[in-house]
C-alpha cells in the first residue's frame, strides 16, 4: 500500500523547466537571430561585384604607373650623376696636361733651347696619349688598312703605287675608338691603285 502512494506522489510532481523552455530564453534567442541578420551584408549583384573589381584594378594600375614614373626619374638622376662624376674625373686629369703646357710656354722664348722645347712638347703629347688610354680611348689604324666605312671617312681618292685600290693611303685626321665604339672617324684618302696622274681627287 505504501508503494502505491509513493508512485502516485511522483506522478503528481510537475517536471522541472529547463532554461531553454522559458519565455525569457526564447526572447533572447530571437534577439540574437535578429542581430545576426541585421549584421550580415546584403549579397552584391554580379554587376556591382564587377564594378568593384574594375575599380580595384584601376587603383592598382595607377599605383604601378606612379611607381614606374618615380623609378624612371630616380634612374635618370643616377645616370646623370654618374656621367657628371666621370666628366669631372677626366677634366681634372686634363687640367694636369694644361699645367704642363703653361710651364712649357713660360720657358719658351728667344733664348730657349729648341731641343728642350721639343722634348717638353713630346712629354706633354705622351701624357695626353696616356690619359686617353686610361679612359679606354685608342687611335684607329688607318694607313695601309683596307678602307672600312665603319671606322673610316673617305675624303679623297689618292693615286698611289704603294697601296692597292681600296686601301687607305693617307690619314688626314686620326680617328679614335672608345671601347668598342667609334668616338671619331678617321678622315682618310683612299688609293685608286693608279699613279699615272699622281694627283688627289676630292670625293665630296
Amino acid at each position: 500500500m505504501s508503494e502505491d502512494k509513493e508512485i502516485k506522489i511522483n506522478m503528481d510532481e510537475e517536471p522541472e523547466e529547463t532554461a531553454s523552455d522559458t519565455p525569457e530564453a526564447e526572447a533572447v534567442g530571437d534577439e540574437d537571430r535578429d542581430e545576426a541578420v541585421e549584421g550580415s551584408e546584403p549579397e552584391l549583384s554580379e554587376e556591382e561585384q564587377l564594378r568593384r573589381k574594375l575599380a580595384d584594378a584601376e587603383d592598382r594600375l595607377l599605383r604601378a604607373a606612379a611607381e614606374f614614373d618615380n623609378y624612371k626619374k630616380r634612374t635618370t638622376r643616377q645616370f646623370d650623376d654618374i656621367i657628371a662624376s666621370a666628366n669631372e674625373h677626366l677634366l681634372t686629369e686634363l687640367l694636369e696636361v694644361v699645367d704642363n703646357f703653361e710651364r712649357a710656354m713660360k720657358h719658351a722664348g728667344p733664348k730657349s733651347d729648341s731641343k728642350s722645347l721639343v722634348e717638353g712638347m713630346d712629354l706633354i703629347y705622351n701624357q695626353l696619349l696616356t690619359l686617353l688610354s686610361k679612359n679606354d680611348v685608342k687611335p684607329i689604324e688607318a694607313v695601309g688598312k683596307t678602307f672600312d666605312p665603319n671606322v673610316h671617312e673617305a675624303l679623297l681618292q689618292v693615286d698611289s703605287e704603294d697601296y692597292p685600290e681600296g686601301t687607305v693611303a693617307l690619314e688626314l685626321t686620326r680617328g679614335y675608338n672608345i671601347g668598342n665604339k667609334v668616338l671619331r672617324y678617321s678622315r682618310v684618302g683612299v688609293s685608286t691603285g693608279d699613279a699615272k696622274d699622281g694627283g688627289e681627287k676630292d670625293m665630296k
